[in-house]
């Protein structure tokens, strides 16, 4: 692996490509596998107004993922990302919910919505320039992020998906992990003041794990590709 990284990396899907046909094509008791990798990203620190040459700060705002699976002459690639923490503090509505007597939660017309984006999808094409669709994705999935008027985390992530597959024919299917960050005003009346939607406090419990798959039509046979992909019920 460290030899193959000597050689380049340029995009985790092309890495773990060559990893796995290394590996199929050369060793006859060998007929499959799955690789899987994680990218993180650095920054040089700058120092008086310019990057240093040697230090660097960790960056960026998500962890990009990819995994490759091998099954004899089948091949199949997954790409995603996790953490892609996001926030809307408008433009957001949750209610006409189910409630029974041990419902808690409050239906809002016009609350904070935050989550935390794992997203993977699955291509059905090998020959393309991973960067450049991944750069792609990601910006389309903050775009309808921040666009669609959500009235639940359910269905701003099904517009997430749709928007994807609409812009990229190589890609069949999508799969999302998303919780809820609930973000709720704080009672400030014992202080004899107002909170007119101005202060909240970030609750870690209890919340909603929101998980599920956007599919093609039209998709290929999945086969062997999310057998090895954590991340999802």
């Amino acid at each position: 692996m460290y030899a193959f990284a000597r050689d380049g990396i340029r995009s985790p899907e092309d890495f773990l490509l060559r990893l796995g046909r290394h590996f199929t094509g050369n060793y006859e008791v060998v007929s499959g596998g799955h690789w899987s990798a994680e990218q993180y990203q650095w920054q040089r620190i700058p120092v008086n107004g310019a990057g240093h040459d040697h230090a660097f700060v960790r960056s960026g705002q998500e962890t990009r993922t990819a995994c490759v699976t091998i099954d004899g002459s089948q091949t199949w690639v997954v790409a995603g990302l996790t953490d892609l923490v996001v926030m809307k503090s408008t433009g957001s509505e949750f209610h006409g919910f189910m409630e029974d007597r041990y419902t808690t939660l409050k239906g809002a017309t016009d609350r904070i919505l935050a989550t935390a984006v794992t997203a993977r999808w699955r291509y059905n094409r090998l020959d393309l320039d991973f960067n450049e669709v991944y750069g792609e994705v990601k910006r389309l999935l903050l775009e309808t992020f921040a666009a669609t008027h959500s009235l639940a985390l359910q269905q701003t992530l099904y517009a997430m998906g749709k928007r994807v597959l609409e812009a990229h024919p190589e890609i069949d299917e999508l799969k999302f992990s998303m919780p809820n960050k609930h973000h709720f005003t704080v009672d400030l009346s014992p202080f004899g003041l107002d909170n007119p939607n101005e202060v909240f406090f970030a609750a870690d419990r209890p919340y909603g794990l929101i998980e599920a798959s956007v599919l093609r039509e039209s998709s290929s046979p999945a086969g062997k590709a999310w057998e090895n992909v954590t991340g999802f019920c």
